[in-house]
């Protein structure tokens, strides 16, 4: 299984990195082929009006062949401005149309250092999803406070009080429940 998991920022040392890599050691374990997009790593090129134009320059392929091969998308986003980062809205609108989107499964984990764990951010990405006809797990997760509950040196979430969720099981869970999706409605 082919699942690709999207770093939702180009800001450089995001936490969604972390997250992202994390998440990807948790799918290596169940046996899939994983592969990280991070946007921080987009070629300037793109940045140019033009871009919207087709064919796409050849700088794109490493960014949008994934994919199109992907059984599962997994976006890590975080909160910005109460919704998700515009270089992720930018990301998505050069993806081909509909192949990318169309029948494509996707699952979300949503980041933010306030206490709501980016759920703004999320519904307005599933409003994206939806729109392109997306298969959407319904298993979301919101990391709220993350610089508290990131343990940097393990690297994995630490629980802030004994009565918090057990973050690391919720990741354990999506992960299972996402592959089990995927294997059921990917393409």
């Amino acid at each position: 299984m082919n699942i690709v998991i999207i770093v939702g920022t180009n800001r450089a040392g995001s936490m969604s990195k972390n997250v992202a890599l994390y998440a990807k050691s948790k799918y290596e374990a169940e046996g899939c082929n994983v592969h990280i997009v991070d946007l921080a790593e987009l070629p300037a090129e793109l940045m140019h009006p033009e871009i919207y134009k087709n064919p796409k320059p050849d700088s794109f392929t490493p960014f949008h062949d994934p994919i199109l091969n992907a059984d599962g998308v997994l976006f890590v986003v975080p909160e910005y401005n109460g919704s998700f980062p515009g270089i992720l809205k930018f990301y998505i609108d050069l993806w081909q149309y509909p192949e990318a989107f169309e029948g494509r499964c996707v699952a979300f984990i949503g980041i933010s250092s306030n206490q709501w764990g980016a759920l703004r951010p999320i519904e307005h990405l599933q409003g994206v999803c939806g729109y392109r006809n997306a298969w959407q797990f319904n298993e979301r997760i919101f990391l709220n406070h993350i610089w508290s509950r990131w343990n940097f040196e393990e690297q994995n979430f630490r629980p802030m009080t004994p009565k918090d969720l057990d973050y690391n099981a919720l990741l354990d869970s999506q992960t299972k429940g996402f592959i089990e999706f995927c294997k059921v409605h990917a393409k």
